[in-house]
């Protein structure tokens, strides 16, 4: 069994090869100006963009209301996730780690489908905004209080990554040009831990504006 000290390397390693993701510029080496800062979004809220995002409403379903803000998980003590660990948590990526908290008042268990394309908005417009590239779905029990932890990739690579503290909002569905096919390469994937590396690359490429290159299809195919 893999103690403690080795999983919390490979975490570490796991967050630079995300960061590195997230930071990457496209096949040409960078922005218009040869530099390393991209310049270009596709749309609100996404890249370099600090507009509010845009697209489809998202409404939680009858009887379930989610905590708002939205607070940021600690993936090392998440005693304020109701000490729910990383294995329990919803959703792939790493750079914007979330604890979500729903009520149910309708007396039975109601299930929550969150979409791919559902970005959850940074109260701090330093801070990224999270995506989600794959459908997700909680079971959520009658009672006061739920909590799911929930993992999204990077929407902003000039923007810091989700921290202790940090809160959030639920935004719409975005469905800026090429995301369309980023969401069909992943419907119905088993991803693993060493799948989002990938990923992050071909969304960042997405949310720069850059649209999916040959490599991003045809790693999303392999996965």
């Amino acid at each position: 069994m893999m103690n403690w000290h080795v999983a919390k390397r490979l975490g570490v390693v796991l967050a630079v090869a995300l960061l590195a993701a997230c930071k990457d510029d496209g096949d040409d080496g960078g922005g218009p100006d040869g530099g390393s800062t991209p310049t270009a979004s596709a749309g609100p809220g996404v890249g370099t963009s600090k507009a509010q995002p845009e697209g489809t409403p998202f409404t939680l379903p009858a009887g379930i209301t989610l905590e708002s803000p939205i607070k940021s998980y600690n993936v090392e003590d998440p005693v304020d996730c109701d000490d729910k660990f990383k294995k329990e948590a919803k959703g792939s990526g790493g750079a914007v780690a979330l604890c979500l908290i729903f009520r149910n008042t309708t007396g039975g268990v109601v299930t929550v489908t969150l979409p791919p394309g559902l970005i959850v908005v940074s109260k701090d417009g330093s801070i990224q905004n999270g995506l989600l590239a794959q459908r997700v779905s909680i079971e959520v029990p009658p009672g006061e209080r739920y909590f799911a932890p929930l993992f999204l990739y990077c929407a902003n690579q000039d923007r810091a990554t989700s921290g202790i503290n940090d809160d959030y909002a639920l935004g719409p569905v975005i469905g800026y040009e090429g995301f369309q096919e980023l969401y069909s390469l992943l419907e119905g994937k088993q991803l693993t831990v060493d799948d989002v590396t990938p990923i992050q690359l071909a969304i960042t490429h997405l949310t720069n504006g850059e649209g999916l290159s040959a490599s991003d299809r045809a790693a999303l195919k392999a996965l």
